[in-house]
């Protein structure tokens, strides 16, 4: 074989190899599960201060009936689309989706100019928790407003989509704290899923009439090494996450209120980044971000039709049964890493 064959086929093998290496690592985004085609649409609602609500809406196409109202809100500072694989397979399984905007998404408007979480210090730390605190109140009010307005009709591309009687509320991150506030406020929220949020604000300690699920990463149980880290960012994290420990498992005392963490998953995976490249876990496969994402689009939907379509079937054959990639905590289970937490 002469040389110029060898350089060719030595050239074809690394191009296989590179094929194999994509096919097996590079993230593909998921397809939606449900059984009815989505369509998008971008909005923009006006709240009862004049300001613009810009928001996108996922619904379900071809289908005859209302359907029921979920409303989203991303992280600190994210926008409404940071958790569209989610939104989207909820809306494939007959849910509108509605999201907005962080307050802080534009720093122009933000009342704490683009300042968010910070964690350097114990100082740092209590500035954090009372920003939060006072973010969670303003995102809220923005969920509401989305609310109100789709209520007033200002929607009229949704005329005759919407049934306003069934209404959820989903947030990931600080999302998660305000979906829990706005429902605190508003009693018309039957639902509230919060997506891998600490507790701030009126959230910590208060617990509304809705039917609650939380759904974790592996950082909502920081262990004994992370609490008393040397570094303060990395102590001072793992606090916020310890402190939340017995509220929720006192929130985990109610009816209809569920806790699920998603064994492996880091913060980011819990919304669009499980399908991004991160240079700390650059060799997870595509297997596993999508058995990964179908537990969580399952829990999701179980959920939403439990609470809003008053279909429990498909959650009643999931509580409590622990699976490859989720396990479920009660009141009483034992939780690694966190025997000595400083709660």
């Amino acid at each position: 074989m002469t040389a110029l064959r060898l350089s060719a086929l030595a050239g074809l093998l690394v191009l296989a190899g590179l094929i194999v290496l994509a096919a097996v690592f590079a993230p593909r985004r998921p397809s939606p599960t449900g059984p009815h085609a989505v369509g998008r649409m971008e909005l923009t609602l006006h709240g009862s201060n004049g300001r613009l609500l810009p928001v996108t809406v996922w619904y379900p196409q071809g289908l005859a009936a209302p359907a029921p109202l979920v409303l989203y809100a991303p992280g600190w500072g994210g926008i409404r689309t940071s958790s569209s694989i989610q939104l989207e397979n909820l809306a494939s399984h007959g849910f509108v989706v509605v999201g907005c905007d962080d307050v802080a998404s534009d720093p122009a408007t933000d009342p704490d100019r683009g300042v968010s979480i910070e964690l350097q210090s114990d100082a740092a730390l209590q500035a954090t928790l009372e920003r939060a605190g006072r973010h969670v109140v303003l995102q809220a009010n923005r969920i509401l407003e989305v609310l109100r307005a789709l209520e007033g009709g200002q929607a009229s591309a949704l005329a005759g989509r919407l049934d306003l009687g069934r209404v959820g509320a989903m947030g990931y991150s600080m999302g998660g704290a305000a979906a829990i506030q706005a429902g605190l406020v508003d009693h018309r929220i039957r639902a509230v899923l919060n997506v891998d949020g600490a507790l701030f604000g009126p959230t910590a300690d208060q617990i509304g009439p809705q039917a609650y699920f939380l759904l974790s990463s592996r950082e909502a149980f920081p262990t004994d090494a992370e609490q008393n880290s040397p570094d303060p960012s990395i102590r001072n994290y793992a606090h916020i996450s310890a402190i939340d420990i017995p509220r929720n498992r006192k929130r985990m005392e109610q009816p209809r209120n569920y806790w699920v963490v998603l064994d492996g998953a880091a913060h980011d995976d819990m919304a669009d980044g499980l399908f991004e490249l991160h240079r700390n876990r650059l060799f997870r496969t595509n297997a596993r971000r999508a058995a990964m994402n179908q537990a969580i689009g399952q829990l999701e939907v179980a959920y939403f039709r439990a609470i809003l379509m008053d279909d429990d079937g498909a959650l009643r054959g999931i509580v409590g049964k622990d699976g490859q990639s989720v396990r479920w905590i009660n009141p009483t289970s034992a939780t690694p890493g966190t025997a000595n937490a400083k709660q």
